[in-house]
């Protein structure tokens, strides 16, 4: 069974209360850890599977993942982190949850990108279920913190200094560096309303530029920490872009986006 992890500003609580609602009805979630970044406390019509942890001060998103993981029962195996502005099919969990078991030696993490915006009076209904797949990826297009899924014992504690991005950019990597598949998940309806977790303030700037530097510090963003040698000529990979350095200058090229 998940243990979900859900970091939340409390922006829009009926999207959250939906969310929680599906997760409160599958048979997959063991537990629904809510982390209160907001700081001000919650009420649940229904308070089953829910643990609301009210924090005093924001953790921000990164340290809030460790978190959730560091407080989240040992009884379930598996963990989903989540937005706290989606909501999915109903055959999400299950799905997943098959899937990594059928490996869990080699899967690593499962996850989706969620790049639209969903408009607010489409969260009326949950999406209809579909036959869900999952592809292999070697490289992470996008983001993946609208919601991925693996095993606890998989996870990688995010460094302290990233805050708020690259997060899951930290995972992906540490699982291909243990000889992990990580993958995406494929053919899934997710109604998202994105961006409810952040803001375009300066002080978001700063993290923005914090984050940047611990993420080349740790490894993560390889093409803005090249060798010498590696300026002359190197190529290298991210958000679904390839980075060509020649000789001193840097060149980025779309590549083709892989499935839904």
């Amino acid at each position: 069974m998940f243990s979900i992890i859900i970091p939340t500003m409390q922006k829009d609580v009926e999207i959250l209360g939906k969310l929680i609602s599906e997760l409160q009805d599958d048979p997959c979630v063991g537990e629904i850890i809510v982390i209160d970044n907001a700081c001000k406390g919650m009420n649940f019509a229904d308070p089953s599977k829910i643990r609301l942890l009210v924090q005093k001060e924001n953790l921000f998103v990164n340290p809030a993942w460790n978190y959730g993981i560091e407080q989240s029962s040992p009884e379930f195996e598996y963990f989903g982190i989540l937005n706290d502005d989606i909501i999915f099919q109903k055959n999400l969990l299950s799905s997943t949850l098959n899937f990594l078991k059928s490996d869990d030696n080699t899967i690593g993490f499962a996850g989706i990108d969620c790049p639209s915006n969903t408009p607010k009076e489409e969260f009326d209904t949950y999406p209809a279920d579909t036959v869900i797949t999952f592809e292999p990826m070697d490289k992470l297009d996008g983001y993946w913190g609208s919601a991925f899924f693996g095993k606890k014992s998989n996870y990688f504690k995010i460094p302290e200094d990233m805050k708020i991005f690259y997060g899951d950019h930290y995972l992906f990597k540490k699982s291909l560096m243990a000889n992990r598949k990580n993958y995406r998940i494929c053919n899934i309806k997710v109604k998202h309303l994105v961006s409810l977790t952040s803001a375009s303030s300066r002080k978001f700037s700063k993290i923005f530029k914090d984050d940047r530097k611990a993420c080349i510090q740790h490894g993560i963003l390889e093409y803005l920490n090249l060798s010498f040698w590696q300026k002359l000529f190197s190529i290298h990979y991210f958000h679904n872009h390839y980075i060509f350095c020649f000789l001193g200058l840097r060149m980025k090229f779309k590549a083709k986006k892989g499935k839904d």
